[in-house]
């Protein structure tokens, strides 16, 4: 693992240059977030690269979270209730949508924070402050929306669909007032994807991954690890080999895929490659077995 807290570290990084690759919790925290360590990080390698499997990770995941808080702020007719729905997330089944709805305000004030008062009267007209804060936040999302998937095609130097996943994946679109982000499951795609032929080309990689994750125990195995052993035992015995069984897309097993990410993400990387993370527990394990750096950065402090 590689920790950027170590300034002499990092100044070493720069001068190296390296080959970065942005897993999806990464790209997020570039492209929306704007993590000024990540950026300066992502400008100073030799090479970045994501991939459609980020894209599409990011299409079902908290692309989804921000069309669902869209829609749900054009429906309410106040902000408190917007606010009131954020703060029911965290003891309903949904719960686990709370910290991308949370990421979103925060940027969202982030980003109110630094325009003038007079400046948003003369947009909006002399109206109450939470009718401002509805009306704004609706267009900040709507414009996210749209230029998310996009901004991850510009920010890296390549983007790499070896298994060819999900190719016609599209940005949500407005109907109405409503985003609509179908399709946003894999299945759902009009194209079947090759990740039987992924995991076959890879299958020694993925072999080493699941070897060293079952030599973990106690609190080195957390659930996530548990369900990421099981699918990868699961994908190597029981589907790369089977041409009985289909394995993509349009089989009824790409769960077992989505639960192996992070073992996906180590693989895609190019041999010595960094794969850039906020989650070394997870990916240190991982890139360590098969020959990537984990290359690990924080949130900001406050």
């Amino acid at each position: 693992m590689i920790n950027l807290g170590s300034q002499a570290l990092w100044l070493r990084l720069i001068l190296l240059g390296e080959i970065l690759y942005l897993e999806t919790t990464a790209a997020i925290d570039a492209a929306f977030k704007s993590f000024p360590e990540l950026l300066s990080l992502i400008k100073s390698s030799e090479k970045s690269i994501s991939s459609q499997y980020v894209k599409m990770e990011i299409k079902r995941g908290f692309l989804y979270n921000l069309v669902l808080l869209h829609n749900k702020a054009v429906e309410c007719s106040s902000f408190a209730q917007v606010q009131q729905f954020a703060a029911n997330l965290a003891s309903s089944p949904k719960r686990y949508y709370l910290g991308a709805v949370l990421d979103t305000l925060r940027v969202y004030f982030e980003k109110i924070d630094s325009q003038r008062p007079d400046d948003l009267k003369k947009k909006y007209g002399n109206i109450h402050l939470g009718d401002i804060h509805r009306k704004q936040m609706i267009y900040f999302l709507r414009s996210w929306i749209r230029m998310f998937l996009p901004k991850i095609d510009k920010m890296v130097d390549e983007l790499i669909n070896p298994m060819k996943c999900f190719v016609d994946l599209k940005s949500p679109v407005l109907n109405g007032e409503l985003f609509d982000n179908k399709p946003s499951r894999c299945s759902q795609s009009g194209f079947e994807c090759e990740i039987q032929k992924f995991f076959q080309n890879n299958e020694d990689g993925f072999k080493v991954i699941l070897n060293n994750l079952r030599k973990l125990h106690g609190t080195g195995k957390d659930d996530e690890t548990k369900k990421r052993e099981a699918a990868l035992n699961f994908i190597i015995k029981k589907r790369i080999h089977r041409t009985s069984m289909k394995f993509s897309n349009k089989s009824q097993d790409e769960i077992k895929c989505w639960e192996c990410g992070d073992a996906i993400h180590a693989v895609l990387a190019p041999k010595g490659a960094s794969v850039v993370n906020r989650n070394g527990r997870h990916y240190d394990q991982i890139c360590e077995a098969i020959d990537r750096k984990s290359l690990v950065y924080k949130s900001p402090k406050v």
